[in-house]
């Protein structure tokens, strides 16, 4: 029997390190795609933001060319009125 402890003892130091080594390595590769997908939400905001931003501008610039238009349109018709007296 106590030939066969050197071999046991082997054997679960192999396995000990061998469950150490695979813990860090899934932490280490869980902490990586935490961070990519964190990079990725972080890309995703600003395009959201950027988006959100030129559509704001565009409905800017949409606004001011209707009232614009509302006011040509309103001269257009008050002109339009004067020359029927």
């Amino acid at each position: 029997m106590e030939e066969v402890w050197p071999y046991i003892i082997d054997i679960a130091m192999t396995l000990g390190s061998t469950t150490i080594l695979a813990l860090v390595g899934f932490v280490w590769r869980i902490s990586h795609k935490v961070s990519s997908l964190e990079k990725t939400i972080e890309s995703m905001h600003k395009l959201h933001v950027r988006d959100l931003d030129e559509v704001k501008r565009d409905i800017e610039v949409i606004y001011n060319n209707v009232d614009k238009n509302r006011e040509w349109t309103t001269n257009r018709m008050m002109s339009i009125a004067k020359e029927m007296n």
